[in-house]
């Protein structure tokens, strides 16, 4: 996908030394342009990573090796606000957050094929995608994204697609280490996996799970 680059923000600091784990979806409360002009300003101490207007223009304000700031007091699991910011990658929708504004086939197509590649290229797994509600404290504190449709966009996220074999790839009946091997995929082999989570795909064809390291999307 096409991705601008051309308005950075100054909003952010270093990861200091966290892998990417985690990505949190945000609604703007305002316009695409008034978001930018706000998440562009040192003045705002605010940015996320990506912006995305209704008709699916997307802009990218902070690369993903820094620690765009976004989430503010948070916790998720085990994780502070500290390990958010450091762990996590900002993602904010054009939208007035009313749960009434909606978010237009073109914004959501965006949304998705930006997710997809954040969740392929960082193995985030499907409960360390989340909503800035979600993570928020106190509790309530953040409604965003209103009205966004969730459970649906997210699970869209681990349709993974075709893959062919780099090489031998093992298939086991489940994602641990110690699952029983259920059968090894000869190198070249094509197989067509409905989801990928945390450096697993799933093959379609219930066989069970295999390390995407093994794999290439074709």
């Amino acid at each position: 996908m096409k991705i601008d680059t051309s308005r950075p923000s100054p909003n952010h600091g270093p990861r200091m030394g966290a892998d990417i784990s985690m990505i949190v979806m945000h609604a703007t409360v305002g316009s695409y342009a008034s978001s930018l002009a706000w998440l562009t300003n040192p003045a705002s101490k605010a940015s996320t990573h990506y912006l995305i207007r209704k008709d699916g223009y997307t802009a990218q304000l902070v690369p993903d090796d820094r620690a765009a700031w976004h989430a503010g007091a948070s916790k998720w699991f085990d994780l502070d606000s500290s390990d958010i910011q450091h762990q996590s990658i900002g993602v904010e929708l054009e939208n007035r957050n009313d749960g009434r504004d909606p978010y237009p086939p073109a914004q959501l197509s965006a949304a998705t094929e930006l997710g997809r590649a954040l969740v392929s290229h960082y193995h985030v797994a499907r409960d360390m995608v989340t909503r800035h509600l979600d993570i928020a404290i106190p509790r309530g504190r953040k409604t965003d994204p209103a009205g966004f449709p969730w459970t649906i966009w997210r699970d869209g996220l681990y349709i993974a697609g075709v893959y062919r074999a780099k090489s031998c790839a093992p298939v086991f009946q489940d994602r641990r280490p110690d699952a029983p091997l259920a059968l090894m995929v000869s190198a070249g082999q094509v197989e067509v996996m409905d989801d990928l989570t945390a450096g697993w795909l799933h093959l379609e064809s219930e066989a069970g799970f295999t390390p995407a390291s093994c794999w290439e999307v074709i």
